[in-house]
């Protein structure tokens, strides 16, 4: 069993119908570079005051290369205290990214089908001594376009920005389009040109929208999952902005399959799980796809229909041994469970039921899944119908996936987001999350960190 963590307090969580820090889309909330962890978020509190609208705090603090908890030191956080986010819009968190190889810090943040929102910090602010300035000034103001790339049609209308590092540069990946009828857009920004490279379309929908689980980049490989969503057309007569709704009529009772590709050139091939090549963005029309359509040989690895009980975006990882995880859930005799796909290195796709203490709901908090430097993989699932957080150990075999809780705490909300960079090189699993709101105290966003246990445990076959 995993020892209570230590919680660090980041700031105060917004008292907003929807919520907008901690949720389940955002890669990333919280990451580890250059012995720098980062954490982002809203808070309606500046200075102690309460504000009329949300500012973008950035956290950062100092860590060991051993990753010994007491080592950590204190955060330092500061706000932007020049662009107010005032839509009370679930979609619009923040992602940040940081470029191992230049030092700079991206943040992309309130979008929702939204012109492009996006600030980059000098060169070498990443890692940078204890003493370097931290504060607004050494970012960009709010722009609408990206270094190397002017503002286009592209980033007109912005859902879902990720961030992901690929060696010592980054990917950056969204949403165009609207729900139910949306693609996802790559860019590649290089540490050495200081500027970002547009990709091209890598997925694209029609008539339907992909949900991406997440973009993961393991052993030169990168990884991507999705489940689609089919179209159901908005009322538009009633209100233009109907597509910004929080649910419905393209709810997630539409989506359907699970679907998954792979590329190891950076972004620019890629092929199904049994290697197939069903797209190279920027090919010559008519010599192979340049995107992946809906009816890409290979893609399906599990036909699931709608109403199956799916749900978008929830989470994946990629282990060191070449295999591939992604967490969803699914209606199994009527009742709702967490599920765990794995994919091993030769293309073999199992699935089991994760024997959890609290069962998900059709469209409560979603989970996270994250693989540490020993290969374990971890599940971070939020309690959907009560306040708890839970975490499981997930052992594999030759011929089966095992399952053991080995922590359960209360008083938490919100879907919790793993730092997948600082367990790929430490033992400390660190969980960025909400405490639950009450009649009688505020929410905030915090950060539990866990010494991971090396002694093994008894886990339990599903």
């Amino acid at each position: 069993m995993l020892e209570n963590p230590a919680l660090s307090i980041l700031g105060n969580d917004p008292a907003r119908k929807h919520r907008i820090n901690a949720n389940s889309f955002q890669q990333n909330a919280i990451t580890t570079i250059n012995g720098w962890q980062y954490g982002v978020f809203y808070t309606d509190k500046v200075k102690g005051e309460n504000k009329d609208g949300c500012f973008v705090n950035l956290s950062r603090r100092q860590i060991t290369p051993s990753g010994s908890l007491n080592q950590n030191r204190d955060w330092q956080t500061f706000v932007f205290e020049d662009y107010k986010q005032i839509v009370d819009d679930g979609h619009n968190t923040i992602s940040i990214g940081v470029c191992k190889g230049d030092g700079t810090i991206h943040l992309a943040f309130d979008h929702h089908c939204d012109e492009l929102r996006y600030r980059i910090s000098n060169l070498g602010v990443a890692g940078s001594a204890s003493n370097q300035r931290w504060d607004a000034s050494v970012f960009t103001e709010t722009q609408n376009f990206l270094p190397g790339i002017a503002s286009n049609e592209l980033m007109n209308e912005v859902t879902y920005p990720r961030f992901i590092n690929i060696d010592d540069d980054l990917l950056f990946t969204y949403r165009i389009g609207q729900a139910g009828l949306g693609s996802d857009i790559l860019y590649r920004y290089s540490s050495i040109t200081h500027q970002y490279l547009y990709l091209g379309q890598y997925l694209t929908g029609i008539s339907n929208s992909p949900y991406i689980n997440g973009l993961d980049y393991r052993q030169s490989r990168i990884h991507v999952s999705w489940c689609y969503r089919n179209c159901i057309q908005f009322d538009t007569s009633a209100s233009p902005e109907a597509h910004k709704q929080q649910a419905g009529p393209n709810g997630p009772e539409n989506n359907y399959d699970l679907n998954y590709a792979f590329s190891e050139d950076r972004g620019e091939t890629w092929r199904s799980s049994d290697g197939h090549v069903m797209a190279k963005l920027g090919s010559k029309e008519g010599e192979i796809e340049t995107t992946i359509n809906p009816d890409a040989k290979g893609a399906r690895v599990y036909e699931i229909p709608m109403l199956s009980g799916i749900l978008n975006q929830e989470g994946q990882a990629a282990d060191w041994e070449g295999g591939f995880w992604a967490l969803n859930r699914e209606k199994v005799e009527r009742k709702e469970f967490w599920i765990a796909y794995y994919r091993d290195f030769s293309g073999h796709w199992t699935k089991r039921i994760v024997p959890s203490f609290s069962q998900p709901t059709e469209t409560g908090s979603r989970g996270s899944i994250c693989v540490d430097r020993k290969s374990d993989v971890y599940l971070v699932l939020p309690g959907n119908s009560d306040s708890s957080l839970e975490i499981m150990l997930a052992r594999k075999d030759e011929e089966y996936v095992r399952f053991d809780s080995i922590w359960r705490g209360d008083g938490f909300d919100g879907e919790p987001l793993v730092d997948v960079q600082r367990l790929e090189t430490s033992d400390i699993l660190s969980v960025f999350t909400r405490t639950s709101r009450s009649v009688i105290s505020d929410s905030n966003v915090v950060v539990l960190d866990f010494t991971l246990d090396r002694n093994g445990h008894d886990a339990v076959e599903v």
